[in-house]
């Protein structure tokens, strides 16, 4: 700017009256240009927004790590109830939550981009209690800015002994998804605007750690030598407190909705091996996973979407799945309310 206001000088000691005019306007439009402006309001805010996330991601990190600490004996499976058991109870962890909640599998190192990845949709309780319970954890939480996002990167090992009633379905189906499962060195969280809005399993791997195998015998639901049903992790005694009074109710309210599902084929679409090649993926095969798809159901049944392309047909046939659909509904609706989880009819 000194440099300009030099030129405008010497030009005026030899520029012709007619110039003057001309030349003060351009000067000042000048002047006005390079004027630096007053903090726009909206990206201070914007700032404030984005340091609290950091403080919360921290807040987060820092319990989840303290609620799952790594033990000696990846078999232990006191250490697998108490770190469920805590992380239910996790009150900062589950008002972030957003519900649904995704997760999955990082798509690509360096990709937070959480659509760019296959996930699969969660009740807040369940993926807390039944898939990240799975997991330990050691160190401090990392906390990485990508705009707006917070990332939470959480330093993991998989508890991969037990069991495989124990996990909420054979990830072994698919030898890729397992080996991601056991060999995956963190967890990332996804935080913006004080939501987490999902999680994924980081594409950075460690080929060194060991491995368990399972072979796949198709079964996605069986019944072990004791006559009890598997995986035991699935079924709302594992999911929901032992004093909770609805327990019963909603697992008759399911059990009833899911013979009309699959009379109709709707788990063909909607069970973990993803066929229809669903993104996120809604699961109902399972009586705690369906529980993220409650309402979506009856919306869906309704509006004949599903199952596709028209739904059912015979509308005595669809009015008795709404029915089914609206009761299991309700019957989840009481007894996440009993476990003080926040209620959502929203879409997923």
């Amino acid at each position: 700017m000194p440099n300009f206001r030099e030129f405008y000088s010497r030009y005026l000691l030899r520029a012709a009256p007619t110039h003057f005019l001309l030349l003060g306007i351009v000067l000042a439009s000048a002047l006005f240009i390079y004027t630096p402006q007053a903090p726009n309001a909206t990206s201070t805010v914007s700032a404030l927004e984005t340091s609290q996330d950091i403080e919360l991601a921290k807040k987060v990190g820092k319990e989840i790590i303290a609620a799952c600490p790594i033990v000696t004996d990846v078999k232990n499976l006191a250490a697998y109830n108490s770190c469920a058991q805590k992380l239910s109870q996790l009150k900062t962890l589950r008002d972030t939550m957003n519900a649904p909640f995704l997760w999955g599998a990082q798509s690509k190192v360096g990709n937070y981009n959480i659509k760019d990845s296959q996930t699969t949709a969660f009740d807040p309780l369940v993926w807390r209690r039944i898939y990240l319970a799975t997991f330990m954890f050691k160190g401090e939480p990392q906390i990485e800015q990508v705009n707006n996002l917070i990332v939470i990167h959480l330093p993991t090992q998989f508890r991969n002994q037990f069991d495989i009633g124990a996990y909420p379905y054979p990830f072994w189906h698919s030898s890729k998804k397992w080996d991601s499962y056991q060999q995956s060195t963190e967890l990332l969280l996804f935080l913006e605007q004080e939501k987490l809005k999902g999680a994924l399993r980081s594409a950075v791997i460690d080929p060194q750690r060991p491995k368990v195998n399972h072979a796949w015998n198709g079964k996605w639901i069986w019944t072990d030598a004791r006559g009890n049903k598997q995986p035991y992790v699935t079924l709302y005694t594992r999911l929901f407190s032992p004093s909770n009074p609805h327990v019963a109710e909603v697992d008759a309210a399911y059990r009833a909705f899911e013979v009309k599902l699959r009379q109709n084929a709707c788990v063909v679409c909607h069970s973990p091996d993803n066929a229809s090649k669903q993104n996120p993926l809604l699961i109902l095969s399972y009586p705690n996973q369906a529980l993220s798809l409650r309402h979506e159901t009856v919306r869906q049944i309704k509006e004949k979407r599903m199952p596709p392309p028209a739904g059912i047909f015979d509308d005595q046939e669809r009015q008795q799945l709404i029915e089914l659909a609206q009761t299991f509904a309700q019957a989840g609706d009481r007894a996440l309310a009993y476990e003080g989880e926040k209620l959502t009819s929203g879409k997923n």
